[in-house]
């Protein structure tokens, strides 16, 4: 069923383009009508309809007793390219050449070809772009009177659709979208859930919820690469977790997408929400009635929203335009969000038979792996036997299979049955913090410091901040580093590698009571030893 509707989605998109295009074709007629007409009369005089019934003698239906019907596009192409001659003057060779393409466009559009539109070939997104901004470039060559702005519209119906759209300002955006892609599988029935919320509603909020690790912003990143939608990720390790991030990045993604009348974002444009209102309101009235607008942003609940307590997170809008949609993850937990309009909470966790056969489709990817499928056969198990166990202990988190699968490849779990593989996620956290030593007596305290600075540090930072951070000797620091490699994320900025931990399920881990007591520490203890950093510059140097 899943299948049958997306190619029914995709079949619809070659349509509504293919529709578009002949909407171009029609405006580009209109143009070129009067343009020949003029250009032909001031060459030959009245002779000018036996020239045009000579150049159109293979297609009488062009004529309507002795009268030529100029407002074909067709016809007005042909014209153009047999009598070269006499339009020279005003349409220059790229010109000429842009006809030429027009008329293999035209073609296309009055023969389409059925095994081309299922294999996408024709009326993509990026080919009516093409082809919408090839006759907008032969309207502006004549300087047509009438068609131009219509064109125009139809292109911005077009670049919402654009896969390769946007180029992010941002390329840590970008970035991220990949790695959170890598190895999808699966989660048609939340892709079949947003679409069925798009159908049915005016505009709206559709809240993606689940627990950290289940694969919320996995599967925004794969809704943002097959739509091309505007999208924002929060990342709370990377800093990038504020209110004045999310709107400088959205807005400078809707001011270029939508061509609106913005060189550079007002100084007002990160102060609260008011801007960004604008920005919608003045998309919505050039759009047509049907087109929507969609805008996808990860992670809610890593914003740090402390400097606009009170108003929405992130300031998004109580109201919003007609077919102006919001798609959100987050963990299930209250934030501020108080909107007037339709809002769908859809709660991953209650999907645990989709869910399982989505992580075991994931292992079964994985097993291509040749030292994956080694230590399978070592273990003396089926394929299906081990991706039914390991799939039962990971209770439906892909996070877990992202670290338990790089555990077995690299030899970890090389003298453990499959039995023994710890059950979760965060029984995995437990059994990694156990292995590296950190519950040993006496307490490894300068490691166990090191980690916990990293878990609380607003944003990534070098090496050399780290060592100032926890006043230790700058091995001891790279020693520790090397150790939890597997939980760190690392960022290249201006020639230098900074650290910070990977996924937020880590930082909760520490912060249990249980964990937080057994290691020594006191997290308002590490938060101070950071804030006296802070207050002293410590961040400044990089």
């Amino acid at each position: 069923m899943a299948n049958t509707n997306q190619h029914s989605t995709e079949k619809q998109l070659l349509v509504d383009n293919h529709s578009r295009i002949g909407e171009g074709l029609f405006y580009l007629g209109e143009g070129l009508s009067p343009f020949v007409k003029e250009t032909l009369q001031s060459r030959y005089g009245e002779n000018w309809e036996t020239i045009v019934k000579g150049c159109l003698a293979d297609k009488q239906f062009h004529f309507q007793g002795n009268q030529v019907n100029l407002e074909d596009s067709q016809a007005s192409l042909q014209i153009i390219k047999n009598r070269y001659d006499a339009f020279k003057n005003t349409l220059i060779q790229d010109n000429i050449s842009l006809v030429y393409n027009l008329v293999n466009i035209r073609r296309k559009w009055a023969h389409p070809k059925l095994s081309e539109w299922i294999k996408l070939k024709h009326f993509t997104p990026e080919y009516t772009y093409y082809s919408l901004y090839t006759i907008l470039q032969v309207l502006e060559a004549i300087q047509a009177k009438d068609g131009i702005g219509e064109v125009k519209q139809l292109m911005a119906e077009v670049i919402p659709l654009l896969q390769d759209k946007p180029k992010y300002e941002n390329q840590l955006q970008s970035r991220l979208i990949q790695e959170k892609i890598e190895g999808f599988v699966g989660r048609q029935f939340v892709f079949d859930a947003i679409q069925t919320f798009l159908d049915h509603q005016p505009n709206g909020y559709f809240i993606i919820e689940g627990d950290p690790g289940i694969g919320k912003s996995a599967i925004l990143a794969k809704y943002v690469e097959k739509t091309g939608c505007v999208a924002h990720f929060n990342v709370r390790s990377l800093g990038v977790n504020r209110a004045e991030n999310f709107l400088e990045s959205v807005c400078t993604q809707l001011i270029s997408r939508y061509n609106l009348p913005y060189p550079n974002l007002p100084a007002d444009a990160k102060k609260d929400g008011q801007f960004f209102a604008k920005l919608l309101d003045e998309i919505v009235s050039k759009q047509k009635s049907e087109t929507k607008l969609i805008i996808a942003v990860d992670a809610l609940d890593e914003v740090d929203h402390s400097d606009h307590s009170g108003a929405n997170i992130l300031y998004l809008p109580i109201r919003l335009p007609k077919g102006v949609y919001f798609l959100l993850t987050q963990r299930p937990l209250t934030l501020p969000l108080t909107v007037t309009t339709p809002i769908h909470r859809f709660n991953l966790m209650q999907y645990q038979a989709e869910s399982l056969a989505d992580i075991k489709s994931y292992i079964r990817e994985e097993l291509k792996r040749l030292q994956l499928n080694a230590w399978v056969q070592n273990q003396k198990l089926t394929e299906e036997n081990f991706i039914t166990q390991l799939a039962d202990k990971s209770e439906n988190n892909f996070m877990y299979l992202r670290y338990i699968l790089g555990d077995i490849e690299t030899g970890k779990y090389q003298d453990l049955t499959i039995n023994q593989l710890p059950q979760g996620l965060q029984a995995y956290y437990e059994d990694h913090w156990r292995q590296m030593g950190m519950m040993t007596k006496p307490l490894p305290r300068t490691k166990i410091k090191i980690v916990y600075v990293l878990s609380e540090l607003p944003e990534t930072v070098s090496r050399e901040l780290i060592v100032d951070l926890v006043k230790e000797d700058a091995l001891t620091v790279q020693e520790v580093l090397e150790e939890w490699e597997q939980f760190l994320r690392e960022e290249m900025i201006g020639g230098e590698t900074r650290y910070g931990i990977y996924h937020q399920s880590f930082c909760d881990f520490l912060a249990r009571k249980d964990i937080v007591q057994a290691a020594g520490v006191t997290l308002p203890g590490i938060n101070a030893q950071i804030a006296d950093n802070l207050t002293g510059g410590t961040f400044g140097h990089g």
